[in-house]
């Protein structure tokens, strides 16, 4: 029964001759719960594609719990200028007489400067249906948790304040993926109105997956993982310690690890909460920076107090003076890798301690 059910639900999906069929490009944005539904989708992949629904394995990240199931390999490449795998997974769409649906998904195809290498190889999308998926949430909300998981990722140093203001050499560049307009109308460019399908975060949270699948016209039950992964996000006072090592020249993969012990070592710490780098007020002034984009986002159904502003929603904590909390900190995690008996992180956290004392 269960496979005559998945026959005719293939049979409604898959398109009629002479038809395109579909692949969706799940974008983002950053920070609205886009590892969990890779994580999820990825899981489901044999369900996913008995209803003749396609996630690729091309282009999928590294072994790591946030790029694992992610297509980050063919975002960054793309990016790059180094590759673009789109056409060999339109092709094993088109070939695959049991596939209607393609689904991609990868946060960094939210960035203006993907999205227009995505335009620059537009051509390449002429056999498929082009759908995109965006997720928004409010701007600071999204700066604040942006901010505090970069550092954990890249060689990040920079206070909050050069991150969000588009005049520094820093916020020149990250200020563009708060600005929601010109995303939107990047893909707007590429797969018209109809086929941009787009989300506030606050109302599909609690049903992320289910929400983000629906477009794709898939009708069945996903399974949820007895363990998902999910990025943590960091104390204000602990992300300020992953800043301050990373005043240290070390590689990435020792950033992951030393990042990995700040995460145990925040759940020592929870009075942390009470810190934030910016206060609530300080914070709403900062949302004035973005209100084109919420008129903009009217468009689209958006509900501006609702879905895009901080208002009663903070949750990032009031102290802003947290030097000692940042010290008490770096004294548990050099105690803690002692303990622990791993040279190589102990090494950077001695250094960074000197560096700051000095």
């Amino acid at each position: 029964m269960i496979t005559a059910l998945s026959k005719k639900l293939r049979s409604i999906m898959r398109p009629l001759s002479g038809q395109k069929k579909k692949l969706f490009i799940h974008a983002g944005t950053y920070k609205t719960g886009t590892t969990y539904f890779q994580h999820v989708v990825y899981q489901n992949i044999k369900a996913l594609r008995a209803q003749g629904l396609y996630y690729p394995i091309t282009g999928l990240g590294i072994n790591t719990p946030h790029n694992k199931y992610a297509h980050r390999l063919l975002g960054i490449r793309l990016a790059s200028g180094h590759s673009n795998a789109f056409p060999t997974i339109i092709k094993a769409l088109e070939d695959d007489p049991d596939l209607s649906t393609g689904l991609v998904s990868y946060e960094g195809f939210a960035r203006p400067a993907t999205i227009e290498k995505l335009q620059a190889e537009a051509a390449c999308f002429t056999p498929v249906e082009l759908h995109a998926i965006l997720v928004f949430r409010p701007h600071l909300d999204l700066a604040l948790s942006l901010y505090r998981e970069l550092c954990q990722h890249v060689g990040f140093s920079a206070r909050f304040e050069e991150l969000i203001k588009p005049t520094t050499a820093t916020g020149r560049g990250w200020h563009r993926s708060l600005n929601y307009q010109e995303i939107m109308e990047g893909w707007l460019a590429l797969t018209g109105r109809t086929n941009l399908h787009v989300f506030s975060y606050r109302r599909i949270k609690a049903d992320l997956v289910n929400a983000l699948i629906a477009p794709t016209g898939y009708g069945g039950a996903l399974e949820t993982p007895e363990r998902t992964e999910q990025n943590k996000t960091l104390s204000a006072p602990v992300a300020a310690l992953m800043r301050r090592l990373n005043q240290q020249k070390f590689k990435a993969p020792l950033r992951h690890k030393l990042a990995a012990e700040l995460a145990i070592l925040d759940r020592q710490f929870p009075d942390f909460e009470r810190f934030c780098e910016i206060t609530q007020k300080q914070a709403k002034a900062l949302e004035e920076t973005f209100a084109s984009d919420r008129d903009y986002l009217k468009n689209w159904g958006f509900n501006a107090e609702k879905d895009l502003m901080l208002n009663d929603s903070w949750r990032w904590g009031q102290e802003t003076n947290m030097d000692a909390a940042i010290n008490q900190a770096h004294e548990a995690l050099i105690a803690q890798l002692e303990d622990e008996k791993k040279p190589k992180m102990l090494a950077v956290a001695n250094a960074a301690w000197l560096a700051n004392k000095t």
